[in-house]
């Protein structure tokens, strides 16, 4: 009763009485379960009304976006759209709400991960940033969304994240306060039409009067990153950077926000023809950086590998490769590893990051021990994977971290190699899918990858 309380104080005054400059980002529900009713009124139809009404109240200063999920596909956990960029026209917003038609399912996870790098990719930086969560459900992907909420305050900008929840159960308001509390922002309950209208004036108020922080001291405390080249594959061909080496095209194609690769062949880059070898054509930032991939993948065949890094040819490169879902004859586990080839000699660091040994031949160093497979499988199946390399002067380090996943203490779980030195840049930023292992394997690999970033470290 206390956060709606506020939201009905707050709807009394104008909405301009507050307002301060702000970036807000809407997540609107496109869930199947919007076409519930009340008062014989479907909620959708609600909630596209006041939307409608609120894009012509917002001031006229604050920048507006808006993304949904679940308008695409019935049964995707993957269905999450972009509608309109920040500061997009509000009449192109005001068309999108109306041409909304719910479908699927809830992946509220998934939309906070693009909505948060969304809102913390914007500039100008000092700007307060809001994600306005709108939802009558809870996650259905098997998602966990406080998890990923939490990291909005650590995206370095005043970024902050509201939720609405609209004639909700008792679970789904335990999800949503919990989302909202994580993502340091507030929580507004709707039971029915003129408690939805209050709450959304009430959030707007909200993010309307935050202002975000001036910096304390003149020199930042850390690095500091900013983006140099980004790709979310979200047209219907790869772009003019691209080059695809030893292209087999009926193996890959850029629809609905992903480049989706297939592989049944044996070959990374110690191949001399790795198939579909995507090869950023580019520049790279001078001095330190951090290029990183975002992708799903269904782990069918026990040796589903992306390999992605820096390569001249079939001897000289430097890349990092994550396996997931590995299965032997006496091991279960998921691995990173980092190979340095330098004129056609290899080293490599293998760094373990999810498995079990219970089966008595693993080698040992999970650092969450012996997990249940089960769990892990389901995770890396809902989960998407953020694997990274990073250049510090001539040393070079990777990274893997699931997304959404948390170690004991609710830390983001990142496993991170030691490094290697090349005094020469080893080659040009390339990835490809394939399989790991060339013999007693069966199955396609197949590998959905939703964002390639290239960021500048200074």
């Amino acid at each position: 009763m206390k956060a709606l309380f506020s939201a009905t104080a707050l709807a009394l005054l104008p909405v301009t009485a507050l307002a301060a400059p702000s970036d807000i980002l809407f997540i609107l529900d496109g869930s199947g379960s919007m076409w519930g009713q009340i008062d014989n009124v479907a909620k959708i139809e609600s909630a596209k009304s006041t939307m409608l009404k609120l894009m012509d109240e917002v001031p006229a200063d604050a920048r507006i976006g808006l993304m949904t999920y679940g308008t695409q596909s019935k049964n995707s956990c993957q269905d999450v759209s972009v509608l309109n960029a920040i500061g997009s026209d509000r009449g192109a917003i005001k068309t999108s709400i109306g041409a909304l038609r719910p479908l699927g399912k809830t992946p509220i996870e998934k939309s906070l991960v693009e909505g948060i790098a969304t809102l913390a990719g914007k500039e100008p930086a000092d700007v307060a940033k809001s994600l306005v969560l709108i939802s009558d459900g809870i996650e259905t992907c098997d998602g966990d969304p406080c998890a990923i909420a939490a990291k909005a305050t650590d995206t370095g900008v005043a970024l902050k994240v509201h939720v609405v929840g609209f004639n909700v159960d008792d679970e789904a308001r335990n999800q949503l306060e919990c989302i909202a509390k994580a993502g340091g922002g507030k929580y507004f309950d709707a039971a029915d039409t003129n408690g939805f209208t209050s709450a959304m004036q009430a959030v707007v108020e909200v993010a309307q009067a935050e202002s975000a922080p001036k910096p304390v001291a003149e020199e930042p405390a850390g690095p500091v990153v900013t983006e140099f080249f980004r790709d979310d594959f979200d047209g219907e061909t790869l772009g003019e950077v691209w080059r695809v080496d030893h292209a087999s095209e009926d193996n890959f194609i850029v629809d609905d926000g992903f480049l989706t690769v297939l592989s049944t062949t044996f070959g990374d880059f110690a191949s001399s023809e790795p198939q579909n070898l995507f090869t950023y054509t580019g520049e790279l930032p001078k001095g330190d950086w951090d290029m990183e991939i975002i992708y799903t993948g269904e782990y069918t065949t026990g040796a589903d590998r992306l390999t992605m890094g820096l390569r001249k040819d079939q001897q000289n490169y430097l890349a990092t490769g994550y396996l997931g879902i590995l299965t032997g004859t006496g091991c279960q586990k998921t691995e990173m590893r980092l190979t340095k080839m330098s004129k056609g000699t290899a080293d490599t660091r293998n760094v373990p990051f999810r498995g079990t040994s219970a089966r008595g031949q693993c080698y040992h160093g999970f650092p969450l021990e012996n997990e249940d497979w089960a769990a892990v499988t389901a995770d890396h199946q809902n989960k998407p994977i953020k694997l990274t390399l990073s250049k510090r002067g001539r040393d070079y380090t990777s990274s893997v971290e699931l997304l959404g996943f948390t170690d004991a203490d609710g830390n983001p779980y990142v496993r991170e190699t030691e490094k290697y030195t090349s005094l020469r840049a080893p080659g040009v930023p390339a990835f490809n899918v394939d399989r790991a292992k060339k013999n007693y394997v069966e199955g396609e690999v197949l590998m959905n990858i939703d964002s390639f970033v290239i960021n500048k470290v200074e």
